[in-house]
């Protein structure tokens, strides 16, 4: 008789502890009761992460919390707005669904530029190295003849973020004009080929090393090597290409190679904005679908002279509506042909931003004003960042994202040349 309570007692702990772990697993998972339904309720997880962090969450126009925390919501479309004083506001609409989490990844971009500028004596023709690390620039109005000739700047910040002044690698001379010269990196951006005189019948090549002063006495004309150096690096490109585009599924190796212009992979290698040829329907879950993926609008229906985004990880192809590509020579000459397959900023007004998560984009409005706009790759908040004065439509990212690069003549309309600011984005 004693025996029967002891085995009842037993049996309601062991039944406890089942439906304890059956709760705990299923709270876990982002189920919670339901009072309406009477039953437990799936609901899914908003990661609101930001940088900087400490930003006001609003969901659905009401102030939640801050970032960076986490929320369960019910499955369903959310309105979420992330803003912090002093920077532009983030918004877009995301699909919450049930069990899975849904991270926000919000980066915030100040409102206010915040100009510094880098030289002050001018700076002609910048051109970025491919691995996007140095800018070499000529100089014409410095204080010296023999302070004139071609820099470079080393975008790189050591540990006090602290960048070092340009370093002049070469001079100019009755010989060697560079103020004029056509500037063209190697694919590792080792060397830098200068053309004087392009296409003419005392047309020079010289090659400059980038890290060290090129004394003009020791330079030599490389012309008569010049098909010989063109084709190795033409190679070097084609091998660069084809080790990133065999990570595509088949039919986007295809499309990028038969029915795109040109096409540029992100930093991370795991995005392609491509410029597209021909009209193509790209096939539906060219891989598995991943869970929590984007459910930004997207377009698989490719037309001719537009720029598209494809996410090869997610498998989402995202259509440009700000991204429209420049006049590119019809007989451009073989140093040419190589900048354009460097970036973007050669052939369209759109080119990858570091993080490969945004796109920076120069726009005029009808007012011919210029503005650079960061977006995000989905064509998704587009912010302008900068609206004012810049020279040639230059613009270029710092290789860690924290400052952007212009050309501009801020001297209240001085004949003097632009010179190269940098504007703070943290």
């Amino acid at each position: 008789m004693r025996k029967t309570p002891r085995l009842l007692i037993a049996i309601l702990f062991v039944i406890a502890l089942i439906a304890g772990i059956f709760l705990a697993i299923n709270y876990a998972k982002g189920y919670r009761p339901s009072l309406k339904n009477k039953a437990l309720q799936g609901t899914g997880l908003l990661a609101a992460n930001s940088s900087p962090k400490g930003a006001s969450v609003f969901i659905n126009d009401k102030l939640t919390t801050a970032t960076d925390d986490t929320l369960n919501l019910p499955p369903g479309e959310y309105a979420i707005k992330i803003a912090k004083d002093g920077y532009i506001p983030w918004e877009k609409t995301l699909t919450i669904e049930a069990e899975l989490v849904t991270q926000t990844n919000t980066r915030l971009f100040p409102s206010v530029p915040d100009l510094k500028p880098l030289t002050f004596s001018g700076a002609l023709n910048p051109t970025p190295s491919p691995d996007g690390q140095k800018i070499v620039f000529a100089v014409e109005n410095a204080t010296t003849d023999t302070k004139n000739g071609l820099y470079v700047i080393d975008l790189t910040t050591n540990p006090l973020n602290i960048t070092a002044d340009p370093r002049q690698i070469t001079r100019t001379s009755q010989k060697y004009d560079f103020l004029s010269a056509q500037l063209t990196w190697s694919p590792d951006s080792s060397q830098i080929l200068a053309t004087l005189n392009s296409s003419q019948p005392d047309e020079l090549n010289v090659l400059l090393n980038p890290n060290s002063f090129n004394d003009i006495a020791d330079l030599k004309d490389v012309s008569a090597q010049l098909p010989v150096i063109l084709t190795e690096w033409q190679d070097l490109i084609i091998k660069k290409d084809h080790e990133k585009l065999i990570q595509l599924p088949e039919f986007m190796q295809t499309l990028a190679t038969q029915s795109a212009q040109l096409f540029y992979f992100s930093p991370d290698e795991n995005k392609l904005m491509y410029l597209a040829s021909d009209t193509v329907d790209i096939p539906a879950e060219l891989i598995p679908p991943l869970p929590a993926s984007s459910t930004q609008l997207q377009t698989r229906q490719i037309e001719p002279g537009k720029i598209y985004i494809y996410d090869l990880e997610e498998d989402k192809n995202f259509l440009l509506d700000k991204a429209q590509p420049l006049t590119i020579s019809d007989n451009p000459t073989t140093p040419q042909k190589l900048t354009y397959h460097y970036s973007g900023l050669y052939t369209s007004n759109t080119q990858w931003f570091p993080d490969s998560s945004h796109l920076l984009t120069i726009t005029t409005d009808e007012n011919n004003q210029s503005k650079i706009i960061i977006s995000e790759y989905d064509n998704t908040n587009q912010h302008v960042v900068y609206a004012g004065p810049f020279a040639n439509q230059f613009a270029y990212p710092w290789p860690n994202g924290n400052r952007l690069l212009i050309l501009a003549s801020l001297n209240g309309g001085s004949n003097l040349p632009p010179n190269l600011y940098s504007i703070n984005l943290k």
